[in-house]
């Protein structure tokens, strides 16, 4: 996992000072190595950082450009097919990989192939830049699912792109805050940041997206656009209705396995496990296709967390010690100064900070490598918020609390709800339109959770992975997300991920797995991610001046924040990065 930095100046030079200044915000994202080189007489900077966890990271300057000297790479991820494509594609034209890392193989595809086809034939994690020196273009692509981000500016001047914001803060001088953003998360549970962020003119790549850039004359166009709607296929769905639950469990665990083959690394690494059904089906399949033995890691969070609090139960079918991180308020609060000047943003979540917590421990022990559960509820169903849902209605919006938005009594001057509300209508009328020969109950489950997937998944679950995570220098990798299991998960039929019945029952297949994989004792009730957000934060926080006037928050004395929680936590959120990063408005 790496850092990557791109800044191309539209009219004149690059300041060399800024852009070197910008590319150490992200040394903590690969500290094995790093460079930066100034192209087309100062007008163009790249600059990686390096954490090498294929191949030598030494030569990866040398090696991150093609044989024929063409193109150069940029490269933040993880690619678990490169051997294969290295034998298939480039071993019998002689162009061997001598570096022994993936980013060798990718950008040395460029040269035999087009690069939309290389995109196309590469499976894992990614966001990379590529810069071709004869068209004088940058190709810019990320993954279907977005497990790594990409931020990018753009005004009259200059264009920047980064796996961080905090590099292109440094590099642009007036940068705004968006304070619309800031005020729609106040409609949304998380700080969903898809497409814009809480600075003006810095927005998110679309997951899926290759965009080319042609530096001739700064013409933009999208090339390639891979989209999760792309992976639904009807009649996948209609066959799997016919299936026994027994066909489609054994078709499931043969899946696990074969993901768990690919992405095992071939050096040391921790996997998650938190008593829930994720995390430990995640151990469960690495653990038995793992060339070396993993190490195993738990937060707990005391008289909070019920689930954790038994963890040690699941040791005997790791044959291995779960390594307990007990987590209490002083903890948690230590480590609020450093996520916020990482992220350069609210946290989306508050379990940033616990993400944060469990990557510096595995970086402690000199490990590289963290597997996670990401994205098993938003793909199986396992919110206890879908039992709650009425799924036979007809609904003209999109009813989650994960990705919809709705009035959650916080009024403010300047900021039209009915806009955003109709955003949101619109994108789940035109998601329901795939389910079109489904009844309202396949139609609605199928819908709720793509979306929960395409948009809250990518803003707050597996940017805390990759952020948090990259803070302390480790990889972290989401089992779920393969392009494999994506396609299975988003094609099972609705009841396989949420029965309704009696009662709602939610993932009932990914319980059938874990029933086959450890006893049934240990299947618990679903707990949310503990922590001490609003407790830590209290302590630094004690009125909420600089928010209320900044999104000009109206009768905010009638507002009772006292006894909710989650508005607390929005506020306090806000206010806490306004601390360090109000001087962006002014």
């Amino acid at each position: 996992m790496c850092g990557v930095l791109v800044a191309f100046s539209k009219n004149g030079q690059l300041n060399e000072n800024d852009c070197r200044n910008a590319s150490k915000k992200i040394f903590s994202r690969g500290p094995d190595f790093n460079f930066s080189r100034f192209k087309l007489n100062n007008k163009l900077f790249l600059s990686q950082t390096v954490l090498s966890i294929t191949g030598n990271p030494k030569l990866n300057l040398e090696y991150s450009i093609s044989k024929n000297k063409r193109y150069e790479i940029l490269f933040n991820g993880e690619i678990y097919n490169f051997k294969e494509l290295q034998s298939k594609y480039l071993d019998k034209k002689d162009i061997y990989n001598l570096s022994g890392s993936d980013t060798e193989t990718i950008i040395n595809l460029h040269q035999v192939l087009d690069p939309i086809d290389v995109r196309k034939i590469i499976h894992g994690m990614f966001a990379y830049v590529v810069y071709d020196s004869k068209e004088n273009k940058l190709l810019v692509s990320r993954d279907i699912i977005g497990e790594k981000v990409l931020y990018h500016y753009e005004d009259g001047n200059l264009i920047v792109i980064s796996s961080q914001l905090g590099p292109i803060l440094e590099i642009v001088k007036d940068v705004k805050i968006n304070k619309d953003i800031l005020k729609k998360y106040f409609f949304t549970r998380h700080l969903l940041t898809q497409k814009e962020t809480v600075y003006e003119n810095i927005n998110v790549f679309t997951p899926g997206e290759t965009l080319e850039i042609n530096l001739h004359d700064n013409n933009k166009k999208i090339v390639n656009l891979e989209k999760l709607t792309d992976l639904i296929d009807p009649r996948k769905i209609e066959d799997n209705f016919k299936k026994t639950n027994d066909d489609l469990l054994v078709e499931a665990d043969s899946i696990m396995k074969e993901t768990a083959k690919i992405m095992n690394p071939d050096i040391p690494f921790y996997t998650v496990v938190s008593g829930g059904v994720d995390s430990s089906l995640v151990s469960k399949y690495i653990k038995n296709e793992s060339k070396v033995e993993p190490k195993y890691i738990c937060l707990k969070f005391g008289e909070k967390d019920k689930v954790a609090s038994d963890v040690q139960l699941f040791e005997k079918y790791f044959g291995n010690k779960i390594k307990e991180i007990n987590v209490d308020i002083d903890l948690f609060h230590s480590y609020l100064k450093e996520c916020y000047q990482s992220i350069c943003m609210p946290l989306p979540t508050h379990s940033f900070i616990s993400q944060a917590i469990l990557a510096r421990e595995v970086n402690k022990n000199d490990f590289k490598i963290l597997f996670t559960g990401d994205g098993g509820d938003e793909l199986f169903g396992g919110y206890e918020f879908y039992k709650s849902l009425k799924y036979d209605s007809e609904f003209d919006y999109n009813p989650s609390i994960y990705s919809g938005v709705f009035n959650q009594g916080v009024n403010f001057n300047n900021f039209n709800f009915e806009e955003i509300f109709e955003e949101s209508k619109l994108e789940w009328a035109g998601t329901k339109q795939h389910y079109d020969n489904f009844n309202s109950v396949e139609t609605n489950i199928q819908s709720i959770l793509l979306l929960d997937t395409k948009i809250q998944l990518e803003s707050v679950g597996i940017r805390a992975t990759d952020t948090m995570s990259m803070m302390s220098s480790v990889e972290s990798r989401a089992f779920f997300l393969t392009k494999k299991i994506l396609e299975f998960a988003i094609n099972l039929p609705a009841k396989n991920k949420i029965l309704i019945a009696d009662k709602v029952e939610t993932r009932p297949l990914m319980k059938q797995l874990f029933i086959k994989n450890f006893d049934k004792s240990l299947l618990k009730p679903k707990q949310g991610f503990s922590g001490f957000p609003n407790e830590s934060m209290r302590r630094v926080i004690n009125n909420y001046k600089n928010t209320i006037e900044l999104l000009e928050i109206k009768d905010f004395e009638n507002l009772n924040v006292d006894d909710n929680l989650a508005l607390e936590w929005k506020l306090l959120n806000v206010e806490y990065f306004l601390k360090f990063f109000l001087n962006y408005d002014k």
